[in-house]
């Protein structure tokens, strides 16, 4: 028997075009396929597939599992442009900003950029500690990370290379390699973090 089309308002299908756009794009985004996202969160690779092309509803638990795999909240998920005229695009309170905590604890990353730009730039409120270590995976090839410190010291660390900055100065590197940011300064350290992804930047000759 063929499946019968689901009945469902406008309204409600829109939205779940947009969820499941969303969450192929941080999918894509995060070089994930979609069996990785199935073991980091516990969705069936199946279900992911439905939610992608629009063809199933998901609970409100399964998206709070695929939200936390992809480093991001339910909220930022459902959030939508304003088509009312206003110059306001968007405005978040501080329990839509998802936090990302390093290994050791010591390190926190808010993750403040905007998630319908997730696929060109990622922007991040970065904290550390004394001695607090952030390792990161590499992004795609190409890709640049742009660490303004605005207090402490910290250092970068791309392989065999290590970069120092104090408070006022930024570093710009090379984040297609595995990469470590380290509070090397006996006070709390504080930082913005823009990372370039691959086809966003331009070539260089």
């Amino acid at each position: 028997m063929a499946r019968t089309k689901r009945q469902i308002c406008p309204e409600t299908d829109a939205l779940g075009d947009r969820l499941g756009k969303t969450i192929q794009r941080l999918r894509t985004v995060d070089n994930l396929s979609l069996g990785e996202l199935s073991e980091m969160s516990g969705v069936a690779k199946s279900m992911i597939s439905q939610i992608e092309k629009n063809e199933t509803n998901p609970s409100l638990a399964t998206l709070s599992r695929l939200s936390q795999a992809l480093g991001t909240s339910v909220e930022a998920f459902l959030v939508d442009t304003p088509d009312n005229g206003s110059a306001l695009v968007q405005k978040l309170n501080t329990q839509d900003t998802p936090q990302l905590k390093s290994e050791d604890g010591l390190c926190e990353l808010r993750i403040t950029g905007w998630i319908d730009t997730v696929q060109w730039v990622q922007w991040y409120d970065f904290k550390a500690l004394p001695g607090g270590r952030l390792e990161s995976s590499a992004h795609p090839a190409g890709s640049v990370e742009n660490l303004t410190i605005l207090e402490g010291h910290l250092r970068v660390t791309v392989k065999e290379e290590s970069w120092e900055a104090k408070a006022g100065q930024t570093l710009r590197y090379r984040a297609d390699k595995d990469h470590i940011i380290e509070n090397i300064g006996e006070t709390p350290a504080h930082a913005t973090m823009v990372n370039i992804l691959a086809h966003a930047v331009r070539p260089t000759s």
